[in-house]
């Protein structure tokens, strides 16, 4: 769908000849993202919908009037920021795509009150070089540190394994430069600071952001503070190319960092996994707690340099075929201490926790070698990357395609009691089936954040994306997973990567909808909130709360309220007309 040519030349009036196109070899860059072939039932053609043109406004000033035209014309617009996912992308026909690469600044860094100012575009390893410099860190996502700053604390979910020391990014959140969707201009948090996320009065940020972010659906933000945290590294990490299978990895990182251990204790079950979760963030020992999987996932993710990796993989299962029952429930906790006294009581303190857990630190880790290197530095080097590098889903070096059935967010009975051995039920259902690959039941990787009040974790599997057969496969286990739950929980997060696809209808919104049944109605709040902040419907809701099915959600109360209205006014004038008659008839006599 093209756009009208005033509406075009209004919007090149302000971002400039060269900052717009409607070239289709443009807009067509716009369309395609990843887990793109599992949505294919769903999307008009092969890939997703094309934008009707592509905007890349350079400040807010841009911003403003870009979404003041398109509320003028009636045109629908989304932003995008680094375009991770699928959510980043047009829902709809008809929709303009605000590009926001061209801000891309680091405005300020207040070492004395701890946060950092940026625009949309600043990635997590922009962030992060220069906050490691003043002796802070940021809590930079899973997604990798290539995505956007600011649409995480924003707009977006996204989980970090940091969330141990850091937090959850919804509470990393402080002031905010917010375009709604009218086009009028929001500042939340201080007025001459950006130090915190709400002035005097009632907060916005429930609905800016709460648990997952509206995720372009309530208009653009332009800039955002977030909080940083401590850091007690050196400012400057050097990198070095390392022989395979780590590739680009440090094998020798951990002994240039002083006060830092990366452990991966074992366990006997969940349930000692989750006694020692508490124990561990309850003595304030931890600078991040983790888990990436089992044997097969780890070796997987470590395996990233060509054919010396396959060796290397083939390798360290067949050492570790006999233990891997044994190795299956199993976490990773970096200690990081400020002085060589402190980081000696942490050790001391995590070994009295695994006694009393049940939790033990294999001998072998320090005694098997891989090449002239040992076990213990091979893991400890690629887990210190794995956590400063902070992007889980290097495991996309297993080929093929990666996706998860969803992820859960709740406490860690919960989370650890109803996710994982259904999960490993699953997996072991298809894998059985040979349409995904046999990477070990366990692929489950969780983050705690805080002092344990939220764990949270996906089921991830590996498909193949070339054949239909897989992608088929993928998709049925992606449902499998949904009816599980339906059946037995509710509590799921209704903003998991796989479901926010290009459909109308698709099942996550009729989820929320369900969801929202027996959670205080919250998607009819949702859709209030959509209605008030958006009133011309110009941007595109095709991710936010329930998506399409919201404009029919308020319906029925307004049919019954507009029913109730007519009834009452039927009513007053039955009896304004009694009066009248009585009146008569008085008067008669």
């Amino acid at each position: 769908m093209s756009l009208a040519k005033e509406v075009y030349q209004a919007l090149e009036s302000i971002v400039g000849k060269e900052n717009i196109s409607e070239e289709p070899v443009m807009l067509e860059g716009y369309t395609w993202t990843w887990l793109n072939e599992l949505s294919v039932q769903f999307a008009p053609h092969k890939w997703g919908h094309r934008p009707a043109a592509v905007v890349l406004p350079g400040n807010t000033d841009e911003v403003q009037a870009m979404v003041k035209t398109c509320n003028r014309y009636q045109v629908k617009y989304k932003a995008f920021g680094t375009g991770y996912g699928s959510q980043a992308f047009p829902g709809q026909e008809g929709v303009v795509v605000v590009d926001l690469k061209r801000m891309n600044r680091i405005l300020e860094i207040d070492e004395k009150n701890k946060y950092a100012v940026v625009e949309p575009y600043v990635t997590w390893m922009q962030l992060q070089a220069e906050a490691y410099k003043k002796g802070l860190a940021t809590t930079q996502i899973q997604g990798g540190s290539q995505c956007s700053v600011l649409a995480s604390v924003t707009s977006c979910y996204g989980m970090n394994i940091l969330g141990t020391h850091g937090g959850y990014n919804a509470r990393n959140a402080l002031g905010v430069e917010w375009i709604l969707p009218t086009g009028e201009l929001l500042r939340l948090g201080p007025s001459d600071d950006w130090f915190a996320g709400d002035g005097p009065g009632p907060g916005l940020r429930g609905i800016m952001r709460g648990n997952s972010g509206a995720l372009g659906g309530l208009g653009i933000f332009t800039k955002c503070a977030i909080k940083l945290h401590h850091w007690p590294g050196p400012a400057r990490l050097e990198s070095e190319k390392a022989p395979p299978p780590l590739s680009y990895f440090s094998p020798y990182l951990l002994k240039k960092i002083e006060r830092c251990g990366v452990f991966s204790p074992i366990f006997p079950g969940w349930e000692n996994i989750i006694e020692f979760m508490y124990k561990a963030v309850d003595s304030e020992i931890a600078y991040c707690i983790f888990s990436a999987g089992g044997v097969e996932r780890m070796i997987g993710v470590m395996g990233v340099g060509g054919k010396e990796a396959v060796e290397f993989a083939q390798t360290m299962l067949t050492f570790m075929e006999p233990m891997k029952e044994q190795l299956k429930y199993q976490v990773i906790i970096m200690l990081f201490a400020s002085t060589p006294q402190e980081y000696e009581y942490k050790q001391k303190v995590l070994n009295q926790i695994l006694t009393e857990t049940g939790g033990e630190i294999q001998a072998m880790m320090e005694d098997l070698k891989i090449g002239d290197r040992s076990m213990k530095d091979v893991l400890g080097s690629f887990m210190t990357t794995f956590v400063f590098g902070n992007d889980t889903h290097m495991v996309h070096g297993m080929g093929g395609g990666f996706a998860i059935t969803s992820g859960y967010g709740g406490t860690c009975e919960s989370v650890a009691r109803y996710m994982f051995p259904a999960g490993e039920m699953l997996k072991e259902k298809y894998m059985k089936k040979g349409k995904i690959l046999n990477d070990g039941v366990n692929t489950f990787y969780f983050n705690l954040f805080d002092n344990a009040p939220i764990i949270y974790s996906e089921i991830e599997f590996h498909y193949d994306q070339a054949d239909p057969e897989s992608v088929k496969a993928a998709r049925e286990m992606i449902n499998d997973e949904w009816k599980y739950k339906e059946g037995k929980k509710y509590g799921f997060e209704h903003t998991d990567i796989c479901l926010s696809m290009w459909s109308p209808v698709t099942p996550w919104q009729k989820r929320v909808n369900k969801l929202g049944e027996l959670s205080g109605d919250f998607h009819i709040w949702q859709e209030k909130i959509k209605q008030a902040f958006d009133p011309n419907d110009v941007c595109d809701r095709s991710t936010y709360g329930v998506g399409y099915l919201g404009k029919r959600l308020l319906e029925p109360a307004r049919r019954k309220k507009s029913s109730a209205g007519s009834k009452a006014k039927a009513s007053k004038k039955t009896k304004v007309g009694k009066k009248i008659k009585a009146g008569k008839k008085t008067k008669k006599k």
